[in-house]
């Protein structure tokens, strides 16, 4: 997972703005807080977590480090990707040249969305731990010692991954796939360290939505996205191919050349026909001159698109529902924070009983009602159903009576909610036209 870390001596050397961005924090990762040369980009990079000075959001930088921007149509190559936007990629936000690293040449910095909470596919399914199988039992003999013919046959299905998982693996990527080969785009990037996924798998909260993150990276730095579009697009599709086949083997020597009949054999054993297909279908290459499509995966995913779809409406169902409950508790915050405007302010209008007078005497004796209630020995009622019942019927303006008694219990009012509703609604507008008027 992508976390801010940074030593000491990293943050001093830190510059205090980079074009419109501020606090930076380097992003720990395998290459810890220090440039390391990109397999996937073959230059020197470094990531950042930073905040707009503008509209104080959180983005992730990517800092390209000994590389100099292409002038030839690198504006409208920046354009076309920030136009990209898809629930399964990193939007790519703007890209800029900067001197403010104090280096010998100037970084690219490409800005993207930051995602917090997320790891990489990488590390969420090949970590040391379970990337391979120990001893015998592992299918791929790598050190090349001699083992008995059965090595490897017996692979239990207890370490592979979730068939039901992969497939909606399978139906996010090839979604944004789609979306970008529509746009006459390539990802170029389709590798497990540049796809993220939600949640944090060591805190029991691993989820199994992803984002194909570093996106237009190639295409600007080349300075191109034409000429060479439909081969990007094929090695998409293989990449493809190969990613959904490390996964079905959970193992990332597994799509390489040796290892592939032994991990297609894995696969066979394991999963459903229509995995092996899918797997085939695009990681081989085609014998026919006709380009192969990302469309082409939709009869083997069938009707587990289904059950994808079902998955997004259930948790989308979730997340409405806390965020209701999120509103009704800002809407219950914002009535108490000026109820308490009004109640016992030390002085109005050079008048220093107004509080205590009026509408504003009746509140202070609701606002006892809610949190200084006690029972009949005299012990505080802690009873958070009561003061959220009371609110809410306080905002509605019901029409419910309650008795309000002072603390020396000799005022005893009798007062529905729509009047305490109504008293509010005056004294606090009172309030506020002499705060807008002044002593005047």
């Amino acid at each position: 997972m992508l976390t801010a870390s940074a030593s000491l001596d990293v943050v001093a050397a830190m510059p205090e703005r980079v074009g419109d961005y501020y606090d930076l924090v380097p992003l720990d990762s395998s290459q810890a807080n220090v440039p390391h040369k990109s397999r996937t980009f073959r230059y020197q990079t470094i990531s950042y977590k930073a905040t707009h000075i503008r509209t104080n959001t959180v983005c992730y930088l990517k800092r390209i480090m000994g590389c100099k921007l292409p002038t030839v149509r690198s504006y409208d190559i920046v354009e076309a990707w920030k136009k990209i936007n898809h629930a399964n990629i990193v939007q790519l936000r703007e890209v800029f040249l900067t001197n403010d690293f104090d280096d010998d040449q100037p970084s690219i910095v490409f800005v993207y969305d930051y995602l917090p909470c997320c790891e990489t596919l990488q590390k969420r399914h090949f970590s040391a731990n379970n990337s391979l199988l120990k001893g015998w039992s592992n299918p791929y003999n790598i050190s090349g010692e001699d083992r008995p013919f059965s090595a490897g046959k017996g692979t239990s299905q207890s370490g592979l991954l979730a068939e039901p998982l992969i497939w909606e693996y399978v139906v996010q990527m090839s979604s944004l796939i789609r979306t970008l080969h529509a746009a006459s785009l390539a990802c170029r990037c389709l590798h497990l360290s540049r796809i993220l996924v939600d949640g944090d798998s060591k805190t029991g909260r691993a989820k199994s939505r992803i984002w194909l993150s570093g996106v237009g990276i190639s295409d600007i730095l080349e300075g191109t996205i034409q000429g060479t579009i439909h081969q990007h697009m094929q090695n998409d599709l293989q990449d493809f191919g190969r990613l959904i086949l490390m996964l079905a083997c959970n193992s990332i020597v597994g799509a390489q050349k040796e290892h592939l009949q032994t991990s297609l054999e894995i696969v066979q054993r394991s999963y459903t026909p229509d995995l092996k297909n899918l797997i085939l279908h695009f990681l081989v290459p085609s014998n026919t001159m006709k380009p192969r499509s990302i469309n082409e995966c939709m009869p083997m995913i069938g009707a587990r698109f289904y059950a994808h779809i079902d998955s997004l409406h259930v948790r989308g169902d979730i997340l409405e529902n806390e965020l209701a409950k999120e509103l009704d508790s800002g809407r219950l915050f914002r009535l108490i924070c000026k109820l308490n405007t009004v109640l016992e302010r030390p002085e109005y209008s050079m008048n220093q009983a107004w509080s205590e007078t009026g509408d504003r005497y009746i509140l202070k004796l609701f606002r006892d009602f809610i949190f200084h209630a006690i029972g009949f020995e005299g012990e505080p009622i802690l009873d958070m159903a009561h003061i959220v019942q009371c609110l809410n019927k306080f905002d509605a303006g019901s029409h419910d009576k309650i008795c309000l008694t002072s603390r020396d219990e000799q005022n005893v009012i009798i007062v529905s909610y729509s009047e305490l509703h109504q008293a509010f609604e005056r004294a606090f507008t009172e309030l506020m036209n002499y705060g807008a008027t002044g002593a005047s």
